[in-house]
């Protein structure tokens, strides 16, 4: 019979110094129901706020969910 022996290993999570952030915000107006007009992700902020205005322009939104959408590294560190 063979005895296996078990060690756990530390990890931490780091931004990926590759990956560009991507930006997206949904509409979320509305009374009864939200919009749910999507910008899909896009590159920058600038073109996120420029999404947002022109929905705000051609609807009278006002109300939208945004995020950044990060890359991150998990990075094995010391074992137990």
């Amino acid at each position: 019979m063979t005895r296996a022996t078990y060690r756990f290993r530390e990890h931490g999570i780091i931004p990926d110094p590759l990956g560009l952030p991507d930006h997206q915000a949904v509409c979320v107006s509305g009374d009864d129901t939200e919009c749910g007009a999507d910008s899909g992700l896009l590159q920058d902020g600038d073109a996120l706020a420029r999404w947002m205005f022109e929905h705000t322009r051609d609807t009278g939104h006002l109300r939208f969910r945004a995020a950044q959408w990060g890359y991150a590294l998990v990075e094995p560190r010391a074992w137990k």
